[in-house]
């Protein structure tokens, strides 16, 4: 069982749901970006979902793609983004 699935797991033999919140990396910018990450497991993320930012992320919905879009234009990377 991978270490997403044993978060999950666990949350549910509690009877609760695991919270799993998403950032866009990089957005909107790399101190912001790592200051939320922390700020999010410091308040109980079972899982931190962070997202490379990509220059079509429709699927993804609005709020997602905006910050893909402002990721980018700052020179965002896959590689700055890791």
């Amino acid at each position: 069982m991978s270490r997403i699935q044993s978060a999950i797991e666990a949350r549910r033999r509690t009877g609760r749901v695991a919270f799993i919140p998403f950032l866009t990396a990089v957005f909107p910018d790399r101190p912001t970006t790592v200051r939320a990450a922390v700020a999010l497991a410091e308040a109980g993320a079972d899982v931190l979902e962070i997202g490379i930012p990509f220059s079509d992320p429709l699927a993804d919905g609005p709020v997602i793609q905006r910050g893909s879009e402002v990721a980018l234009r700052g020179e965002t990377t896959p590689e700055r983004a890791l």
